[in-house]
């Protein structure tokens, strides 16, 4: 790479790792009474089935929390709303 170009590691691929550090998001769990970073099964409204992993916080809601501020979580790459959720269970 020469000294002009600048490298951006976009070619890494896409990642839906957690952008929320541990104690914001027990943080946010809380507000939410939600079992985020730990292992559970999700049953969706409608017609959707169960899935089962780590729930996850993919992005940070807006400060100060409003528990009624729709959050997008994720399992295994399936993302989601919390308002989505008609059940949660911690396995």
């Amino acid at each position: 790479m020469s000294e002009q170009q600048l490298h951006l590691g976009l070619d890494s691929g896409f990642n839906h790792a957690p952008v929320v550090v541990s104690e914001l998001r027990d943080e946010i769990a809380a507000a939410w009474s939600l079992p985020l970073g730990q292992r559970v099964e999700v049953s969706f409204r409608g017609q959707r089935s169960a899935v089962t992993g780590t729930l996850e916080l993919l992005r940070a809601p807006d400060y100060p929390w409003d528990p009624r501020q729709p959050l997008q979580l994720g399992i295994a790459g399936l993302v989601f709303s919390n308002r989505e959720i008609a059940s949660w269970t911690r396995l």
